[in-house]
């Protein structure tokens, strides 16, 4: 059974989900989501897991920006303490003006 978890965030319009691993994010840009700010959400989505786990705190690396168009993907890094990677694939689901809708899902 999945559990379905809806978190109002004070950042830019940002709206987060979880259902499983998979993640959707709202983020005020212009036209492209900067690697930081990726990273950011990542930190943001891991972080509290990771610590409750006691393998915290989360770090990730996005090589880049994530383009703002439709379909558009970046795979980042997220690292526990411990030193292990998950690789996560950010995908662009929609674009309504200067907001770029994503996805984070583990590769």
């Amino acid at each position: 059974m999945r559990k379905f978890l809806v978190l109002p965030v004070l950042l830019g319009g940002l709206v987060l989900s979880t259902a499983g691993c998979e993640v959707s994010k709202t983020v005020e840009v212009s036209k492209t989501v900067s690697a930081a700010k990726v990273e950011e959400q990542l930190d943001a989505k891991f972080g509290p897991p990771f610590d409750d786990a006691g393998i915290g705190p989360a770090t990730s690396e996005c090589p880049e920006s994530l383009k703002g168009e439709v379909g558009a993907t970046l795979e980042c890094t997220v690292r526990d303490a411990t030193g292990r990677e998950y690789r996560m694939i950010v995908t662009v689901t929609s674009v309504e003006g200067d907001q770029v809708n994503f996805t984070m899902k583990e590769a």
